[in-house]
């Protein structure tokens, strides 16, 4: 917990405040007289002093080497991923005795989740990879209707695959799962970078009481490409279906609901995330369309595909609302 400091409030020439800041502070940052600061003030009044130089986006090279043995691939990747959404620039892990194909893969998964991710150097037992990402290329607000679109676009071909009994189409799906990652999980580094320069929030209008929300939308379009992927990987058996087009039209219903409330999301559209909430008709419609199901004279295998597809519809559905909701709480912390 940080140590509380003490400090009066002075007037000087008549008509300027000013604080005297600790001596150990400056210290611990190098600074010296004439260096400038940036003040920030929050919706609560709350004031942060930041030096210039180090508020910015543009980090300093943070590396971390980690040491395992007998660790999975999966291990090793889930570490790659926790110290990019940390803020790290560079991680190596060496590991004894990691086969080619341990080496391959690691590579291949992260290149396919993290963006920026580039291999440095490899040798028998070490790999290092490098996070080349342009923060200022992709802000946040860009990186969440991307990763929204690509979502969409998933559940949008998913629900043809079903309609069209494409299965070549739902086979296809499965591979955009990825995209989606990559931009949740550079979401989350962003907001973790933002705890320490401010201006990663401030640039684009928003706050670091906001972060929770954000990060709650973020983690929500993920959750819609995996069950956009869910629903592609049972289409084959959906198609099937004796009131297949009844849940078509149902899914895109929801699909047009989940676009409104990104739309409300990015565009503070308080009204429109009201309504979304209140509308409740949805979810009676896919009762309706689960119980058509289990009643119908279709197979088993059918009918048990087709019930966890109208799951995943309900639960877009109700991800849907919960972006309207983070909606409305997003605005209610909003300096405006």
């Amino acid at each position: 917990m940080s140590k509380s400091i003490t400090r009066k409030i002075q007037l000087t020439g008549g008509s300027t405040y000013i604080v005297s800041l600790p001596k150990e502070w400056i210290k611990a940052l190098s600074l010296s007289a004439g260096d400038e600061v940036e003040i920030y003030q929050d919706t609560d009044m709350k004031l942060f002093i930041v030096p210039k130089s180090a508020n910015t986006t543009d980090q300093k090279e943070i590396k971390k080497i980690i040491h395992c043995d007998n660790v999975s691939p999966d291990a090793i990747v889930r570490e790659f991923i926790a110290y990019y959404i940390a803020g790290f620039s560079s991680v190596s892990i060496t590991c004894p005795r990691m086969s080619s194909s341990t080496r391959a893969y690691i590579k291949d998964i992260v290149r396919k989740r993290l963006l920026g991710a580039e291999v440095i150097e490899e040798d028998v037992s070490t790999i290092s990879i490098q996070f080349l990402v342009d923060e200022k290329e992709l802000s946040i607000k860009r990186a969440i209707s991307r990763a929204f679109t690509i979502s969409y676009n998933m559940l949008r071909d998913s629900l043809e695959a079903i309609s069209k009994s494409d299965i070549e189409l739902a086979k296809e799906i499965s591979g955009r799962d990825d995209e989606v990652d990559r931009f949740f999980f550079y979401i989350a580094r962003q907001l973790t970078i933002s705890v320490k320069a401010i201006n990663v929030l401030d640039s684009e209008g928003y706050n670091l009481t906001q972060t929770v929300d954000i990060y709650s939308v973020a983690k929500t379009i993920e959750r819609v490409g995996d069950h956009a992927n869910r629903i592609a990987s049972l289409a084959e058996d959906v198609s099937k279906f004796s009131n297949k087009e009844d849940l078509v039209n149902l899914g895109l219903m929801i699909l047009e609901s989940y676009k409104s409330a990104i739309n409300a999301f990015l565009n503070e559209k308080k009204d429109v995330a009201h309504n979304l909430i209140s509308n409740t008709e949805i979810f009676e419609k896919l009762r309706e369309l689960q119980e058509i199901a289990i009643k119908s004279n279709d197979n088993s295998k059918i009918i048990t595909s087709t019930s966890m597809t109208v799951e995943s519809l309900r639960r877009v559905a109700r991800y849907s609302a919960d972006i309207a909701e983070a909606t409305i709480d997003m605005l209610a912390k909003s300096n405006r």
